[in-house]
C-alpha cells in the first residue's frame, strides 16, 4: 500500500519500538507476573479453544497417511480383539469403555477425555491413526510409545468397532482370569487370534529375550512395551518358565499349493540365491538348533508375515541374532513372505528340534 512506502523512516522505527515495547510489557505480564491463568479449573480466553479444536482437525486431516495405507484386515475379529487388550491396558483410565464410565478426577480434566464410543463417527480410519500414533499436544494425550506405526492399526480397529458395544462383549473381549497375558496370547500361551503369536512352540531362553528387549526398548513395539513398562524385571524369567514349559499340540493343516512353494524357500531350493535356507536356523533340521533362535511350526501366517515385512523393512529389532534376520529378510518379496508363512503355518506346532516337515 502506497501509504506504507510514504511513511518517514523514523516513523518506522518508532512504530516498531512501540509493538516491541507492547510484545515485551504482554510478556512480562502474561509470564512473569503470572497474568495468565494456569488453573486446570477455568477454561481458556474466548476464541482460543475453538482456534486450537480448528487448527488440530486440520493439522490431522493435512498430515494422516493415505487411505492406501490402511491394511485390508483392519476390521477382522482378531484385529479388533487385540485393539482391545490395548485399550484396557493404555486408554480406559482416560477414555473409559463399554460399561466402564471415566473417574471423576479424568472428568475434571480440561480438556476433559473424550468417551471414544463414537469416535469413527468424525475420524476416519487414516485420521486415528495418526492422532494416536502421534499424541496430541497440551491435551494430555500422549504419543504411541513406539516407532513402529503398523501395531497402531489394531487399536485403530477396536475403535471403530466399539461404536454400540455392549458392557458384556467387551468384557468377554478382554477378561484375564487366566492372567494379563491371556487376554491377547490365550491360557498357556496358546493364543487364538492369528495377529497374536503362540508362544508354546517357542524356547525358554528365545521368549526371555524377548521380554526382555521389549521391556527395554530394543524390540520395537508399542502394545508389548506397554505391557512390559508395567511388569517387574523379576517377571520375565518366570513368564518365559510359564509359556515354555506348555507342549505344543495339534496336527499338520493339509499342505496347500503356497505351502509348498514356500517349503522350496525355507529349504534353498529352486535355485534362489537371495533367500537363504530358513530351516537351518527354524527348522525342520536334523541336529539341535539354537535354542535363541524361534520355532516356526504352528505359527500364525498372519503374523509370520508382519514380522518377516518389518524385517525386511528393518524396523524389527531385539534378540542377539537380528542382524542375521534383517540380511536374511531384506530381499524377499511380498510373494515369498506369504509363502514362507504359508509353509510354517502349516507345520504341525512343534519346539524348534521338534519340527518335522
Amino acid at each position: 500500500m502506497r501509504w506504507v512506502r510514504d511513511l518517514h523512516g523514523k516513523t518506522v522505527i518508532a512504530m516498531a519500538g512501540a509493538a516491541a515495547a507492547i510484545g515485551l510489557l504482554t510478556a512480562v505480564l502474561v509470564i512473569g507476573l503470572g497474568l495468565f491463568n494456569v488453573s486446570a479449573r477455568q477454561g481458556h480466553w474466548p476464541g482460543v479453544t475453538w482456534a486450537m479444536h480448528s487448527t488440530f482437525e486440520s493439522s490431522v486431516a493435512f498430515r494422516a497417511p493415505p487411505d492406501s495405507e490402511v491394511p485390508d484386515n483392519l476390521d477382522t475379529p482378531d484385529m479388533v480383539a487385540l485393539g482391545a487388550g490395548h485399550y484396557k491396558s493404555a486408554c480406559m483410565e482416560c477414555h473409559g469403555a463399554p460399561g466402564v464410565p471415566r473417574s471423576a478426577t479424568v472428568q475434571q480434566m480440561l480438556p476433559e477425555p473424550p468417551s471414544l464410543a463414537l469416535v469413527s463417527d468424525h475420524w476416519s480410519a487414516p485420521e486415528m491413526h495418526w492422532i494416536i500414533h502421534n499424541g496430541i499436544k497440551m491435551s494430555g494425550m500422549p504419543g504411541w510409545p513406539a516407532e513402529r506405526t503398523d501395531d497402531v492399526w489394531p487399536l485403530v480397529a477396536f475403535l471403530r468397532a466399539q461404536k454400540g458395544m455392549t458392557p458384556e462383549t467387551w468384557e468377554a473381549m478382554v477378561d484375564d482370569a487366566d492372567g494379563g497375558c491371556a487376554v491377547c496370547h490365550g491360557p498357556d500361551g496358546v493364543s487364538q487370534n492369528a495377529q497374536v503369536p503362540r508362544l508354546d512352540i517357542l524356547s525358554e531362553e528365545y521368549i526371555a529375550q524377548s521380554l526382555a528387549a521389549y521391556r527395554d526398548g530394543t524390540r520395537d513395539s508399542g502394545i508389548m512395551y506397554e505391557v512390559m513398562s508395567q511388569r517387574p524385571g523379576a517377571s520375565v524369567e518366570r513368564l518365559a518358565r510359564n509359556f515354555a514349559d506348555v507342549s505344543p499340540e495339534g496336527g499338520a493343516a493339509e499342505p496347500s499349493q503356497l505351502a509348498e512353494q514356500g517349503r522350496a524357500l525355507a529349504f534353498a531350493e529352486g535355485g534362489s540365491q537371495s533367500v537363504p535356507a530358513c530351516r537351518a536356523c527354524h527348522g525342520p533340521w536334523p541336529a539341535p538348533i539354537n535354542p535363541a533362535f524361534p520355532s516356526l511350526a504352528g505359527q500364525h501366517a498372519p503374523y509370520l508375515e508382519q514380522q518377516l515385512k518389518l524385517w525386511r523393512e528393518g524396523n524389527r529389532g531385539g534378540g542377539r541374532a537380528a542382524e542375521l534376520m534383517f540380511k536374511a529378510a531384506r530381499d524377499l518379496t511380498d510373494a515369498e513372505i506369504a509363502a514362507l508363512s504359508a509353509y510354517y503355518a502349516e507345520r504341525a506346532p512343534a519346539k524348534l528340534s521338534e519340527t518335522k516337515d
